[in-house]
């Protein structure tokens, strides 16, 4: 089964290099971490697992990834230097839902 997502494509979507980016086992935990849960999300919602995905598909998963990166030590979403402050510059607004149409899981597959 061939990875739909690379820690190279990850990384590029947060623009950081990777020769330099602090901790690069995160890196790959959570380029794995989003490869299995969007396989995952796709078949309980009733699509095959095909290799590779279509472009949506993979730029969902690395979405996913990114903001699975941009998490670590948050509450809730990643941090934020909003000058609104409070709880609410902490969630990416809309990214979750994003990432599910991307992936073509905000709904059941139907027949």
């Amino acid at each position: 089964m061939a990875a739909w997502i690379t820690v190279e494509d990850v990384a590029a979507a947060l623009g950081v290099d990777l020769d330099t980016v602090e901790d690069p086992a995160r890196l790959a935990a959570v380029t794995a971490a989003a490869e299995a849960w969007a396989r995952r999300r796709r078949q309980t919602s009733g699509y095959a697992d095909t290799d590779p995905p279509a472009a949506d598909v993979v730029e969902g998963t690395v979405t996913f990834a990114v903001a699975l990166y941009r998490s670590r030590g948050a509450v809730d979403g990643f941090a934020s230097f909003s000058t609104f402050g409070g709880a609410a510059s902490l969630v990416p607004t809309g990214t979750m839902g994003m990432v599910l149409r991307l992936l073509g899981i905000d709904r059941p597959q139907v027949g």
